[in-house]
């Protein structure tokens, strides 16, 4: 009888350097990247062979690299999910399309309609190093990963050995990849860090040094190779080193008694939902579960500090369970790491509103970009449809806020824009603009001013909650530009 291959010795013979990796791509592929975490030695090695492929595209979830490399070598490249400060110029000027596909629909179509699906052939991926079971995990944000990468033809892995170690449903076998890609381990130090950012432009290793001299270098590992080009404004928030503005801090103190005990909470990352943990709104509360997308700075505290315990929760209860803990610090990681209260679940199950439903008292807090006054909610784009980012998660967690028992979907904005000029609160969206939440599922709206609850309210009475909320500067401007319309 011939000798049947283990694990390793099957590992072993499917280790390849990047290039030999993507000479599994031919002409006419359509190749995903799924986001955050992105294997950028295979990326390279692809735009390496551009001259030689014809025909190929490429669908990167919120890039985390420059994806002009793609463009340039002749790769037709589509944007899914979030677009961030990477994409955003090459989708406004049509070189880069957006697909906005919410999280849960994902494999809709390759599951459902093949003769409408795009093709995934191969799939270029992140991965940790196998255990001991030739298992690997995504890290701490896999997404969709996993699900790309069981239903593409071919699946490219880059072992990433900073990469932690997560529980929940997000593990592969070894057997199920086609090849894999070994990164170096490199241990960052300080020094290193420092030594990294030393030829940048003075502004920026300026703020960056400020950034490696406060967070756990083993933990700005994963990203040094990105350190030129990640948004700095980003990196301070995500490692939760910017201070929360006034305004933010009455945005905290106003959303304060939306949260009861036993809520179950969801945050979207960025401005201002990204303060909420370190401004102590949930402090004082007890029973609080969590049934997220991902998270913000702080959040990990509150499940360590027994905050967030979970065990009012219907679904997973006395679990803290996310698609990626994306948004965590460098403290949030350390709690994670390893962890069995911390559950990762494909976005396709943890994302579909039913599933988010389940749960009684299920609290969703996003942010907008602006609002209009019969509750139309805008978080993507500004100017008249210039694309800013994408849906993310949020009309998926919005509506299974919405229709949990006891539930509430809460939208914060603060009032103003461009140093107070602009009003974000507005009679009508511009055209163009990109309505990310439709009216009839507005709910509750948060400035600095207050509060404005939309739930079964007429136009006309909504146009006065809203406007009660806008800026003082702009109240009147807003009642003048409605009159005759919303309001006689």
């Amino acid at each position: 009888m011939g000798r049947v291959m283990g694990w390793k010795d099957e590992y072993k013979a499917k280790l390849t350097s990047a290039e030999g990796a993507v000479s599994l791509v031919k002409n006419g592929d359509r190749i995903v990247v799924p986001l955050t975490e992105q294997p950028l030695s295979l990326i390279a090695a692809l735009t390496d062979r551009a001259e030689t492929l014809r025909g190929v595209s490429v669908c990167v979830s919120t890039p985390g690299f420059d994806i002009g490399g793609l463009l340039s070598g002749g790769f037709e490249v589509e944007v899914e999910i979030f677009l961030g400060p990477l994409a955003r110029e090459y989708e406004n000027v049509g070189l880069s399309p957006f697909v906005p596909l919410p999280f849960s629909l994902t494999f809709k179509t390759t599951d459902e309609r093949l003769d409408e699906a795009k093709p995934i052939d191969v799939c270029l991926v992140t991965i940790t190093p196998p255990d001991e079971n030739g298992m690997v995990s995504f890290g701490p944000q896999p997404w969709f990963k996993m699900g790309y990468a069981r239903r593409a033809h071919q699946v490219c892995a880059e072992i990433d050995p900073n990469l932690i170690r997560t529980y929940g449903d997000c593990f592969m076998h070894v057997s199920e990849f086609d090849v894999f890609v070994q990164r170096e381990r490199i241990i960052h130090t300080r020094e290193s860090l420092v030594e990294l950012v030393s030829g940048f432009p003075l502004e920026r290793k300026t703020a960056l040094l400020e950034v490696i001299n406060a967070v756990n270098p083993e933990r700005l590992g994963p990203i040094a190779g990105r350190l030129e080009q990640i948004d700095i404004h980003v990196l301070r928030s995500l490692y939760g080193l910017d201070s929360a503005s006034e305004e933010v801090r009455a945005i905290s103190d106003n959303i304060m008694p939306l949260i009861p005990d036993g809520a179950c909470i969801q945050i979207g990352v960025g401005s201002p939902s990204s303060y909420l943990p370190r401004l102590g709104i949930f402090d004082n509360r007890v029973d609080l579960g969590l049934h997220t997308e991902l998270t913000v700075p702080g959040i990990a505290h509150l499940v360590d500090g027994g905050v967030i315990n979970g065990i009012r929760k219907n679904t997973h209860q006395g679990k803290a369970v996310a698609v990626a803990w994306s948004g965590s610090d460098d403290r949030d990681l350390d709690i994670i790491d390893g962890n069995p209260e911390f559950e990762l679940y494909e976005p396709e199950y943890l994302l579909n509103p039913n599933t988010i439903s389940m749960n009684d008292r299920q609290i969703g807090i996003n942010n907008a970009l602006s609002v209009d006054l019969t509750g139309q909610i805008c978080s993507e784009s500004v100017f008249g449809g210039r694309m800013m980012n994408g849906i993310g998660g949020q009309p998926e967690t919005h509506l299974g806020a919405l229709y949990s028992k006891g539930g509430r979907a809460i939208t914060l904005l603060q009032s103003t824009a461009l140093d107070g000029s602009v009003s974000r609160i507005v009679p009508k969206l511009a055209e163009g603009e990109l309505v990310t939440i439709p009216r009839f599922w507005a709910d509750t709206v948060v400035t600095e001013y207050g509060v404005a609850n939309l739930l079964g309210k007429n136009h006309r009475e909504r146009a006065y909650a809203l406007i009660s909320v806008a800026h003082p500067d702009f109240q009147k401007e807003l009642q003048q530009s409605v009159k005759g319309w919303l309001i006689p």
